[in-house]
């Protein structure tokens, strides 16, 4: 039933997740991860079923207990996930892991887990707005095809307030520790590989510097008014604890301030531009969020859509600072996920009213967006259904976006049940009856 639905290729992608599931949850997901990708309208999971074609192929509540009621675990898919990136990537460099939070928006006060949070989109420095919703830690890895670096959601973590967590007598974990959690779970799964954590500002602190794993790097912002030490001097023989950080230096702020500054030129590409920037070198101890570890800081000035200074810090301070700064730039490529999961994947569409069904059906949005990824850059893109739009007013397209991606694997599949062989009109008139219900609902 399920190749009638989705292109055969993607159903045999899907079957790399069958160790997560037991039999009957397996085909439940099969269904479900198929229609999400295939869905037009809202993602609830009874438009989600429709959009399948798989009504009356089991009873509708059975679709419902596999986010409420199913025992399969979302740590286990998404670790077949990264198994799934990862083999797309050069085995003999670093992989780049982005991690970031972003707020699913709700409305309903039945909704489980939910409470207001902050939105980053309307807030200002000023003035912030607050919508009722779920705040997601996300980690993804990058992955460059088609000249562009594309994130791919893969592990994630459901932050919950203060007063939820009162309310639920639940013990409150801030997003760091949350990302923590994520970072370590991914390099104890990818032990022979070197990552490097990619984060804003939010992600660039004591929690996930301290106490990291040995084959993880972070990069990320830091502060102009960073309280920055020299090394310790060497241990003299004398009574009491050896120092563990020097004299304390001037901060990335007032070197940039003084006018014997030693600004360097460098030429760097962010966000598909190569820029000119100008630059100064830090080595020093970050005391306040690394510790006594040596750290690099690179001070930016003119930084492409930033009109202040900028300042990022690597925990391997051997980088050089182009790669420090360029790294720092594919952290934007998780914001697009974000982007197309909620408009073209229904990631705030589902008001589940069960904790295990929320924690699940969000995942589902952010793992079809990596699906349909790892599908068209493994068989879509040899495809016939694989044509770029061509219209009067955009005659020429080299490169797909993911708005492309998605349009082929709906094409090539809704291709595939058209085209399939059948004795007779009625036949077909059944055939096609299901999709163009569908389409005209």
């Amino acid at each position: 039933m399920l190749d009638s639905c989705i292109v055969p290729s993607f159903a045999v992608l899907l079957q790399q997740f069958v160790g997560c599931f037991t039999a009957p949850s397996f085909v439940s997901f099969s269904w479900l991860a198929s229609g999400w990708v295939l869905n037009l309208r809202r993602h609830t999971v009874t438009e989600t079923v429709r959009a399948a074609q798989a009504v009356g192929a089991k009873h509708i509540s059975s679709f419902h207990r596999f986010f409420s009621r199913g025992r399969w675990i979302t740590d286990e898919v998404g670790m077949v996930m990264v198994r799934l990136v990862v083999s797309l990537l050069d085995p003999k460099r670093p992989i780049v892991v982005p991690i970031d939070d972003t707020l699913g928006r709700h409305t309903g006060k039945r909704i489980a887990a939910a409470s207001m949070h902050r939105d980053p989109l309307l807030s200002t420095g000023k003035r912030p707005f607050f919508h009722w919703g779920h705040v997601w830690v996300v980690l993804s890895i990058n992955v460059y095809c088609f000249e562009k670096t594309w994130a791919l959601p893969v592990l994630f973590r459901l932050y919950r307030s203060k007063k939820r967590c009162v309310q639920d007598g639940r013990v409150h974990r801030k997003t760091t520790e949350l990302a923590r959690e994520l970072v370590r779970l991914l390099a104890a799964a990818l032990p022979d590989r070197k990552l490097i954590v990619v984060g804003d500002a939010a992600y660039t602190n004591a929690t996930l510097i301290k106490g990291r794993p040995r084959n993880v790097t972070l990069i990320g912002r830091s502060r102009l008014d960073a309280a920055l030490y020299a090394p310790p001097p060497q241990p003299r023989r004398r009574r009491g604890r050896p120092r563990v950080r020097g004299a304390r230096v001037r901060s990335p702020g007032q070197r940039a301030a003084r006018k014997d500054a030693r600004w360097q030129r460098v030429r760097i590409t962010v966000y598909g531009k190569t820029v000119t920037v100008r630059i100064l070198i830090i080595d020093a101890l970050w005391y306040v969020a690394a510790g006594g570890e040596l750290v690099r800081l690179v001070l930016v000035r003119g930084f492409p859509g930033h009109d202040h200074d900028d300042v990022f810090v690597s925990t391997d301070p051997t980088l050089s600072p182009q790669t420090i700064i360029q790294t720092f730039g594919q952290r934007w490529a998780l914001e697009v996920s974000f982007f197309h999961s909620k408009g073209r994947l229904g990631f705030e569409d589902p008001q589940n009213r069960t904790e295990h069904a929320v924690e699940r059906t969000a995942p589902m949005a952010l793992w079809s967006y990596s699906l349909v990824v790892i599908w068209y850059v493994t068989c879509g893109q040899h495809l016939r259904a694989a044509r770029l739009p061509v219209l009067p007013w955009y005659e020429s397209k080299a490169l797909p976006s993911f708005g492309d991606m998605l349009a082929t694997l709906r094409r090539a599949s809704w291709l595939e049940r058209i085209s399939l062989p059948c004795a007779d009109v009625p036949t077909l008139r059944k055939r096609l009856r299901p999709i163009l219900e569908y389409a005209a609902a």
